[in-house]
């Protein structure tokens, strides 16, 4: 049986408008992300309190988002997907504002993770449709950056929005960027796959099945060693990133940082790891491995969660975080995501980078936040900063039993 493939789309407007939509999609999501844990503080909720609410509608979040992969893979589309994701964040961020409660927070939790779509895996699915194998981590660290310029303006702004307006001001800003983000891709192609499939082709007679259980990739792709081991191998560094993620804000407001430094310390990291990332794709396919990225940035995170714990001024904060975390997500991000496209079929692509995102921000973003959260509690933030270092050796070491192709 023979199976021929021809691409057929406009590559250079649509890269254009991905990378545009990726620059507003994410430049709503950095405001969001870094003042909401701030937020709930204000609003009276504890750190505990804090790590419920964030993980929480991340376990719902987790069958949502595998029943929306799914259906763009049995489809053959993202668009659909990736509008209705950036139109219902939009709307999510304007209703955080009309929140006040811990109980409101959960349902409006709820309510995001059932019916907002993964946009990391979709986009990034789109942009590899369109790139060549051999220089698939360029092309992404390419694409990457327009992300991180995006988070980079988004957090500076929303920095002085917060000091002059209040944090309140924040979610409004990240609500008309998601809009803006709408508006973008609206008018980007949709990247098409023209197939000439032999009639008996095994594909036409799984789309059916894929649609009725959307379990059925997720399944197929846990069967594949690689896979499972890159998703235990990163389990205790991604536990840390989340939990750091989401008290990180919260230590530098403790240590008496104004919503200014707290903007600027998301602001700088993005600028500093626009060159990051594109040195990291080049090496990377240079040397024709994405292994020893996984390896040095789990170190720089081990590196980075240690210095934190030693110290509460804000200015070494601010410092210690430009200067460590863009040498430790660019790598990571990279290499994971190209590894991932090298290691999952091609028709499984979608699924696979969202099987990814969900463990890097749902599986791990349960766990990272409770565990942040209540040893927070107990027995303060330096204490959680000491687990999270130990947590990114952990990963470091088993990233060597990592088989690539």
């Amino acid at each position: 049986m023979t199976e021929s493939r021809v691409y057929v789309s406009d590559d250079n407007r649509g890269i254009k408008l991905i990378k545009l939509f990726r620059f507003f999609y994410i430049a709503g999501w950095a405001p969001f992300s870094v003042f909401f844990p701030v937020y709930l503080v204000e609003r009276g909720m504890s750190l505990a309190q804090v790590g419920i609410i964030m993980a929480i509608p991340v376990i719902i979040g987790i069958f949502t988002s595998i029943m929306w992969s799914s259906f763009s893979d049995a489809i053959g589309r993202r668009k659909p997907f990736l509008i209705q994701s950036s139109i219902l964040m939009a709307l999510f961020t304007f209703a955080i504002t009309l929140i006040s409660s811990f109980e409101g927070f959960l349902v409006l939790g709820f309510f995001k993770a059932i019916f907002i779509p993964l946009a990391e895996g979709l986009i990034v699915t789109s942009l590899f449709r369109l790139s060549d194998y051999g220089g698939r981590a360029t092309a992404y660290s390419g694409f990457a950056i327009w992300g991180s310029v995006g988070w980079a303006s988004a957090n500076a702004f929303a920095g002085v929005a917060a000091w002059f307006f209040g944090t309140t001001a924040v979610f409004y800003f990240s609500s008309l960027l998601f809009v803006v983000a709408t508006i973008v891709f609206l008018r980007a192609p949709e990247p098409r796959e023209i197939e000439e499939v032999h009639k008996t082709s095994t594909r036409s007679s799984v789309r059916p099945r894929i649609i009725m259980n959307y379990f059925a990739p997720i399944r197929e792709l846990l069967t594949n060693k690689k896979m499972v081991i890159l998703l235990l191998a990163s389990l205790p560094l991604f536990v840390a990133i989340n939990a750091a993620s989401r008290f990180f804000p919260i230590y530098l407001e403790y240590s008496g940082a104004s919503p200014i430094i707290i903007g600027l310390a998301f602001t700088f990291p993005s600028i500093i790891e626009i060159p990051v990332f594109l040195h990291a794709g080049k090496l990377s396919d240079k040397i024709g491995a994405r292994k020893p990225l996984l390896i040095f940035s789990a170190a720089v995170y081990s590196l980075f969660f240690f210095l934190v714990l030693l110290t509460s001024n804000p200015v070494l904060l601010l410092l210690i975080h430009s200067l460590l975390t863009p040498f430790a997500w660019a790598p990571l991000i990279t290499g994971s995501s190209t590894l991932v496209s090298e290691i999952v079929p091609r028709d499984k692509w979608v699924t696979g980078q969202n099987l990814f995102t969900i463990w890097l921000w749902y599986i791990c973003g349960i766990i990272g936040p409770l565990i942040g959260g209540f040893t927070s509690e107990a027995w303060g933030l330096p204490i959680m900063f000491a687990i999270a270092s130990v947590f990114a050796v952990v990963s470091g070491v088993f990233f060597r039993g990592i088989r690539e192709k």
